[in-house]
């Protein structure tokens, strides 16, 4: 991978993606989030993000035993690491947020709010490719998280509408698993849609941005000797030149002295001839 290359070929629309939770939408919790990639480069493995969801009163007249009403908003950062297969994508991360709860499941219940933070990990997959260039990936996760929440125990009376306060409110770190299941969506099946390239698609792009940048390089190169060999072959162009002049100045230097020694040999033949004549 070319550490060099700083071209910058992702737009702005392009480091957006949305997501939905489909286990929560079939669960009857509405859910929606957003992903940005930090920085603008074509391969960027840090991402933040914000999502959000809610539960209207699921409360049954007929099963008083159950309440599940909530709602949440989180924040989480990603750091991706692409795999062998190219095709694929791994991610690691953290995330954090606050929740307002209601939560019932057999006998006692829990009501009240508090904030809520974990690790989670995953891996996307490609699913469906647009022709504009979009993409839907397939995202696979696992949460593990804690709540540190103010709530209040409860218990629902025989007439299904009147609640007993069997215990004040209070702060503390939830651990039952039943608030800790529903509010940390321990596992995720989300659908991602891409306006620009897929994160697992990013690595190929990569390759190819690489090989254009070496074939730039190599053409900038190629230009270079180009030049170069230009420069010298007009360098030994008019060294020849030169040369060639220099000779036919020596060569006509010469000539004309080769002339004038013929001359004087000439008149000192005939100068001789005459006195012999006398």
């Amino acid at each position: 991978m070319l550490r060099t290359n700083k071209l910058d070929t992702l737009m702005l629309a392009e480091r957006f993606n949305l997501r939905v939770n489909g286990l929560g939408w079939l669960m009857l919790s509405p859910n929606v989030g957003v992903e940005m990639t930090l920085g603008s480069h074509n391969w960027n493995r840090w991402t933040i993000g914000i999502s959000g969801r809610g539960m209207w009163a699921t409360t049954g007249w007929n099963t008083p035993s159950l309440v599940h009403d909530m709602k949440e908003t989180r924040a989480e950062v990603r750091c991706y690491k692409h795999s062998r297969e190219l095709l694929r994508s791994w991610f690691v991360g953290g995330w954090f947020g606050y929740a307002d709860f209601d939560l019932k499941v057999g006998h006692t219940g829990y009501r009240g709010d508090g904030f809520i933070g974990g690790l989670t990990a995953g891996t996307i997959t490609p699913l469906y490719g647009y022709r504009n260039g979009s993409s839907i990936d397939l995202e696979f996760s696992t949460n593990l998280g804690l709540i540190f929440a103010g709530f209040e125990e409860y218990v629902r009376s025989a007439d299904k509408i009147r609640y007993e306060v069997t215990r004040q409110r209070e702060n503390r770190l939830l651990t039952a698993i039943v608030p800790y299941t529903l509010l940390c969506d321990v596992l995720r099946v989300s659908f991602v849609y891409h306006i620009g390239p897929s994160v697992a698609d990013r690595y190929r792009r990569r390759i190819s941005i690489d090989q254009q940048y070496r074939t730039l390089q190599n053409e900038l190169s190629l230009r270079r000797d180009s030049t170069e060999q230009a420069r010298q072959l007009l360098r030994e162009q008019r060294r020849d030149s030169l040369e060639q002049m220099d000779y036919e100045r020596r060569f006509e230097k010469q000539r004309l002295e080769l002339e004038k020694k013929h001359q004087r040999d000439s008149l000192e033949q005939v100068e001789l001839r005459k006195r012999n004549e006398k």
